[in-house]
């Protein structure tokens, strides 16, 4: 496991998070919120793109997060 400074796109539903992901970058995260917000139906969701320092775990290539502290 790997811990470095990353930018997660998290969701939020009822004001708990229920799903995180690795992101590639702002530019990444952003592009992967708008198609989220665009498909999603529900009001009392919502999608944030945030720096957070994680720990990391790649999985046959893929990353994954297992921890994470958000970073001011």
């Amino acid at each position: 496991m790997v811990t470095k400074v990353i930018i997660a796109l998290l969701l939020f539903s009822g004001g708990t998070m229920i799903e995180h992901t690795v992101t590639d970058g702002v530019k990444d995260c952003l592009e992967k919120k708008r198609v989220i917000e665009r498909n999603m139906n529900s009001d009392s969701s919502r999608v944030s793109c945030v720096k957070v320092e994680a720990q990391i775990e790649t999985i046959q290539g893929v990353e994954f997060i297992r921890s994470m502290s958000k970073v001011n």
